[in-house]
């Protein structure tokens, strides 16, 4: 009952802001930035000590200059997800360009899952928009790690549902796609993949940005046992409020263990250097270090 009424009094206060224009909504976004900035200090010693080990070579006054930019980045983000509870698809499909949605197309009609991989770079939760320029029928899934505020969980599902798209909690993403391959054959998931494995899990490691980097190898773990095309979804942020989101074929790195999963971390790489600000910079990707996980394990 408790996370009922939470969850209305959640939709009733960010459904009300949502219903506001984004011009609106960006000067509320604006006033957010100065308060992560100078009043809150929102995860500061994160972001700058992941900005200083990404960009050493860079001055201070550049750090902080994308320190800024990512905080202004993050308050328009915040309020840009907020609008799903309220924004027309038109007003969407005007907002988002989607490019190469005719690889995914393809691959559906050839009858393989289609794994689409993208980082928390850009708006991913927007991304979604493109699943409407696919011409081909399938069902659209996408792996996700339940939030420990349940009622907040339950607006993020209403907000995603949007698409008709389907979550799969992360537990659950192996029973859940040996079962859609055998009901269906094709169908589309996609996996935010540049988070930090568990600490069980950091067996396997690569560079990243510059650091010695455990990454998650889940998607290609499952994948070989489906079939599945591997596919990233490259976003560009040419101006406020507006994206342009291409599907680009994952090129595997030979010689690695997880060539796709390796050569999505290149690609993400390559969109973060190109727009470092819409990158998460507040996430702790480099909590520990190889050598550290090595000693930690013997």
């Amino acid at each position: 009952m408790k996370e009922k009424l939470l969850y209305y009094f959640y939709l009733f206060l960010f459904g009300g802001i949502a219903c506001l224009p984004l011009r609106a909504l960006y000067v509320v976004a604006d006033g957010l930035a100065r308060l992560f900035i100078h009043v809150l200090h929102y995860r500061r010693k994160v972001v700058r000590g992941n900005i200083q080990r990404v960009f050493p070579a860079w001055s201070v006054q550049q750090q902080q200059q994308l320190e800024r930019d990512y905080y202004r980045y993050l308050a328009d983000l915040f309020v840009e997800i907020l609008k799903l509870l309220h924004i027309s698809d038109r007003e969407l499909d005007q907002r988002v360009e989607a490019h190469g949605t005719e690889l995914v197309d393809e691959y559906i009609r050839e009858g393989h899952p289609v794994f689409i991989l993208m980082g928390h770079y850009g708006n991913w939760e927007w991304a979604q928009q493109m699943y409407t320029h696919l011409l081909q029928p399938t069902t659209k899934h996408q792996i996700f790690r339940p939030l420990r505020d349940k009622a907040f969980g339950r607006l993020f599902d209403r907000m995603r549902s949007r698409f008709d798209s389907q979550c799969i909690p992360q537990k659950a993403a192996v029973r859940s796609m040996l079962r859609l391959r055998k009901e269906e054959g094709a169908f589309i998931c996609t996996f935010i993949a540049d988070q930090h494995p568990n600490s069980e899990l950091m067996e396997n490691w690569t560079t990243f940005l510059g650091q010695d980097s455990a990454y998650v190898t889940g998607p290609e773990e499952i994948g070989r046992r489906l079939d599945a095309r591997y596919v990233y979804l490259d976003i560009e942020r040419p101006a406020r409020g507006f994206y342009r989101m291409t599907c680009r074929p994952v090129k595997p790195v030979e010689g690695e263990t997880f060539p796709y999963m390796t050569g999505y971390l290149r690609q993400m790489e390559a969109s973060i250097l190109r727009q470092p600000e819409l990158w998460l910079w507040s996430h702790r990707r480099w909590y520990l270090s190889h050598e550290e996980y090595l000693k930690k394990k013997s």
